[in-house]
Formats: C-alpha cells, sequence, structure tokens
C-alpha cells in the first residue's frame, strides 16, 4: 500500500503523522537483513542452475506455472527480440506488441493519466 501514500511504515509516504512510524535504526537493520537474505536465496538459485554468476541466466532457466501440471519456459512465452525491434516498428509476437502500444514516455499509469 506504500504507492497510496498510506505506508504503513512512513517509508514512502508525505504524511507527516505515518512519517514518525520510521525509526532508522530498525528499519536499517532490517533492510541489511532483508538485502542478506536476497542475495543468499539469490546465490541458491544461481547454484541450483549450475551456474557461477547471475548474470549466465537465460529465458529457458525460468520457467511459469500456468496450470496445476503444466509449466511454460520464459523463452517461449516471451520470444527473444533484436535490438531496435519495438522501437523501428517491426514486427514483434502479440505479447511484446499488446504492452508497446500501451506505454507512455510521460506516464506509468494505466490508463494514461500522468502520474
Amino acid at each position: 500500500s506504500c504507492h497510496t501514500g498510506k505506508c504503513p511504515t512512513g517509508v514512502a509516504t508525505q504524511d507527516r503523522l505515518r512519517q514518525r512510524g520510521l525509526v532508522v535504526e530498525d528499519k536499517g537493520q532490517r533492510v541489511a537483513n532483508f538485502h542478506r537474505n536476497t542475495l543468499q536465496a539469490l546465490a541458491e538459485l544461481v547454484a541450483a542452475a549450475g551456474l557461477a554468476h547471475p548474470r549466465q541466466f537465460r529465458p529457458e532457466h525460468i520457467v511459469r506455472r500456468v496450470e496445476t501440471h503444466h509449466i511454460n519456459l520464459f523463452s517461449s512465452i516471451y520470444p527473444q527480440l533484436e535490438p531496435g525491434d519495438l522501437v523501428e516498428g517491426r514486427k514483434v509476437p502479440e505479447v511484446y506488441a499488446r504492452n508497446w502500444a500501451l506505454a507512455r514516455a510521460d506516464s506509468f499509469a494505466r490508463d494514461g493519466a500522468s502520474i
């Protein structure tokens, strides 16, 4: 809910009352713990995939469950694009074309309204 301006911890709010909930010493340690655990989980994923470094991950290393007993490789869901395909208007798979048509440089809003 932080994006709504009602962040319960005060981290992402402009509301002065909610900002008082932010205790830097406490949150700093929590952030450090979260970051350390995230890196540990990443190291485990890299090792489980038989890789030496996260930059070696490719779409074929990642799967998405689409039904209870069915998965798809990301490489089949999101085919590789060539540099410039989107900006130069080349024919691209529907999975990209649909979202590219909705994208705006001046807004992240889904309905096109400026944020």
